[in-house]
């Protein structure tokens, strides 16, 4: 009858190596043997006269999750069995172990924690708004995501404290003092991973010489040398904002405040981790 519709139900067709296979899987399957488990879970397997390496898989329409050969082996090894698989010893006698830069990190949590402050961890994507312009400050160029998720995370961020704020936006109906802090990776205009720090503070008394004792304690306790100089940014009020270099803090900005709906005093500093590390060898 014309008119009528009905589902394509032609399986699609994808070649496996069995090098390749047997390498992943730890095993040496022939070709009856591959053909066998790929039966019990609903494949169909042609064989290459001219290739005894390789097998034509045919996967039924319904498996739309058959994406890479690496999918098919996974179903072999269903097939036959993960229980079936002997365990065997590594090579390597190597006892792994955190490199430098995160043992660093985890002396710095300590001292944050010390001090009163709750880690947290945030979306490494963002978007402008949050970013740049509720912040106060002009838009830069930024790791752009090809197909985003949402149009809130559509880029990468390249500093902390935005993120920071945002969740004391999200935390208006808690109580005060909130001293939040994280720790984490950044991505820079070209495209390079950056470790930063950063930690807001927030009641009705926090200044500009709580949040410098909070950033000096944290360069003091890392051993560095520094020297705070007036430092000029539009996301804090002027002339309560400092810099050491590589990091700066103040008290923000009322007018970023008000782009974040909140009513009580906020103080905040961002460090270049990865510079500070640097800096102490």
């Amino acid at each position: 009858m014309r008119g009528i519709k009905t589902p394509n139900l032609t399986p699609g067709a994808m070649n496996l190596e069995l090098d390749y296979m047997n390498r992943l899987l730890g095993t040496d399957f022939s070709r009856d043997e591959v053909k066998s488990l790929l039966g019990k879970m609903r494949y169909g397997v042609e064989f290459f006269e001219s290739d005894r390496n390789r097998v034509k898989v045919l996967v039924p329409a319904y498996r739309t999750d058959v994406l890479h050969p690496i999918d098919l082996v996974e179903d072999i090894a269903i097939a036959y069995g993960y229980d079936t698989f002997e365990p065997e010893l590594l090579d390597s006698h190597t006892i792994g172990g955190k490199d430098r830069l995160e043992k660093f990190s985890d002396s710095i949590r300590e001292v944050m924690i010390g001090a009163g402050f709750q880690e947290v961890m945030t979306l490494t994507l963002t978007n402008e708004n949050d970013l740049f312009l509720r912040m106060n400050v002009k838009p830069e160029n930024t790791v752009v995501a090809e197909n985003p998720v949402s149009q809130e995370h559509g880029i990468a961020r390249t500093w902390l404290l935005p993120s920071l704020m945002k969740i004391l936006e999200n935390n208006k109906n808690r109580e005060y003092p909130q001293t939040i802090f994280e720790i984490g990776e950044c991505i820079t205009a070209e495209g390079k991973n950056n470790k930063r720090l950063s930690g807001v503070v927030t009641h009705a008394k926090t200044n500009f010489s709580e949040i410098k004792s909070i950033t000096a304690g944290i360069l003091d306790s890392a051993g560095v040398k520094y020297e705070i100089k007036n430092y000029a940014h539009k996301s804090f009020i002027e002339g309560r904002c400092g810099t050491f270099g590589f990091g700066f803090f103040g008290e923000i900005h009322p007018q970023v405040l008000e782009n974040f709906g909140l009513e009580t005093p906020v103080c905040g500093f961002e460090i270049d981790a990865d510079e500070l590390f640097k800096t102490i060898g």
